[in-house]
């Protein structure tokens, strides 16, 4: 197996554990994975299920919500901008981890909003879904960031790590 698949799935790991036990709302590696991947899973496919498959395997242990189609869409997507992170330097992983904490951000306050459950169905209902989702903004922000530079910093590490080998060839 590849090492870089062995660190995602690693790190799809770590998220879950992170996910099921107690923390601050918001403050998950969740948007570190979905960069991650994005940025170095060669397949299409791999770079968003590997995210989306960490959540529902979490979500069957926390259970479902009105705005987990939302959650799933927002980390797609956030996964999907990670290909643009792939060798880049520490600057741009945290401007990936910022611009993925807005996008949660935006698309899951809106999923709220849409839910019809707690604000109402107008423009004065959707501005009190953004300001409402404020405090969670700032932990989304400080999770992906601090994750994000955790988990590209680790996988340059392991990178950077070569095994010696000795040559086995005759001459």
């Amino acid at each position: 197996m590849r090492r870089t698949v062995i660190v995602v799935l690693a790190l799809a790991g770590f998220a879950f554990l992170w996910r099921v036990v107690p923390h601050d709302f918001n403050m998950t590696p969740m948007g570190a994975l979905a960069l991650f991947a994005g940025a170095y899973l060669r397949h299409p496919l791999g770079r968003v299920l590997v995210p989306l498959a960490t959540l529902v395997a979490s979500d069957l242990i926390l259970g479902f919500h009105d705005t987990a189609l939302y959650v799933y869409g927002a980390f797609a997507l956030i996964a999907l901008g990670g290909v643009l992170l792939r060798q880049r330097g520490l600057l741009a992983h945290t401007g990936g981890a910022v611009a993925a904490a807005l996008l949660f951000y935006a698309v899951t306050n809106f999923g709220v909003w849409a839910a019809g459950v707690l604000y109402p169905a107008d423009a004065s209902g959707l501005l009190a879904s953004y300001v409402a989702g404020l405090p969670f903004l700032w932990k989304t922000l400080a999770g992906n960031v601090f994750f994000t530079v955790l988990f590209f910093a680790v996988f340059q590490v392991v990178e950077r790590y070569q095994p010696q080998t000795q040559s086995t060839e005759s001459r």
